[in-house]
């Protein structure tokens, strides 16, 4: 069972401070002085109830907490040099002044420690918390991005496959499978920020064929990917979104074909690159897509995670793998 820092660490600063004077009193061993362990025992005792005093006094949330912590020890200090004067061996001047010196200073360090220990689980508060808002931006986000698919797609895959039913194609039932596993997919990823890229190209390659099986001629795609990179990991349906955005801003005919392709390259990028086929009319660019996923990649802390570069005739996009 794992160990409690907070009660473990005051048990043992009590018990090793007075045991250090072990070294500086030799002596007292040597001559037989059994009370050594007395004073030993009572040292770490009044050490012990130092520590929790100290830990009441700053807990407190005062203007005054500071004069109140000062009190305390100023007062608890008196009752421990009382008890020791009249009870124990406190008859030198020299032995005095090193019991108050002794007292303020472990005082003191009990405070720095007890103020680290806030300190460090304040940290781990806010990264706590930091964690959970971005887990709840990574939710937002996806639900966004499902939201803002073409809701025209379901439906027009859905009519393309009453006409390869009425016409017995015999990609009918390969149709409906990857119809079935495109949303499958999508909808088992709800709440994960990213996936390996071998599931993210399983579900790029549903879509894909749900695309092509619709735009017969109309499109040729290429895969070239390392299969050491598939374990790799990358945000979720980022890979569709971009060759999405490829089919909104390009035309596709069997004259002239739309190409995609999508590789990788040695410096951990998944590239996707299009031919650029200007449409006779354009839709306005949103920028939604790529802002999606540029967002995510800022969330996950990783730096220059999409690159974007554009030429008179291709447009390619290229996506960090982590």
């Amino acid at each position: 069972m794992k160990l409690n820092i907070n009660r473990l660490l005051p048990f043992a600063l009590a018990a090793i401070l007075p045991g250090l004077n072990f070294f500086s009193n030799t002596g007292a061993l040597a001559d037989g002085r059994l009370d050594f362990y007395g004073r030993w025992l009572s040292a770490s005792l009044v050490l012990y109830v130092l520590w929790y005093l100290l830990q009441y006094a700053t807990n407190r949330s005062s203007r005054y907490q500071w004069g109140f912590t000062a009190a305390i020890i100023l007062a608890y200090m008196v009752l421990v040099y009382s008890f020791f004067s009249i009870f124990v061996f406190i008859h030198h001047e020299n032995i005095r002044w090193n019991l108050l010196v002794k007292f303020f200073f472990a005082s003191l360090l009990f405070l720095i420690i007890q103020y680290a220990l806030r300190a460090s689980s304040s940290i781990a508060r806010l990264e706590l918390e930091k964690e959970q808002i971005q887990s709840e931006n990574y939710r937002v986000l996806l639900q966004q991005l499902r939201s803002k698919v073409d809701p025209h797609f379901l439906f027009n895959s859905l009519n393309t496959l009453r006409i390869m039913a009425r016409k017995q194609h015999p990609s009918t039932e390969q149709f409906i499978i990857s119809l079935s596993e495109f949303y499958r997919q999508t909808l088992k990823y709800n709440e994960a920020s990213t996936v390996p890229l071998r599931e993210e190209l399983s579900v790029l390659k549903s879509y894909l064929f749900l695309i092509q099986t619709r735009n017969e001629g109309n499109l040729d795609i290429s895969f070239q990917i390392d299969e050491r990179l598939l374990d790799f990991l990358i945000p979720t349906l980022s890979l569709q979104i971009v060759v999405e955005n490829c089919f909104k801003h390009n035309a596709m005919t069997s004259a002239n074909p739309l190409s995609i392709s999508v590789s990788a390259t040695d410096d951990f990028y998944v590239v996707i690159q299009n031919r650029k086929i200007p449409k006779l009319s354009q839709s306005p660019k949103s920028g939604y897509g790529l802002d999606n996923i540029r967002q995510r990649y800022t969330l996950l802390n990783v730096q220059q995670g999409m690159l974007i570069s554009e030429s008179d005739t291709h447009f390619e996009v290229k996506l960090k793998l982590i």
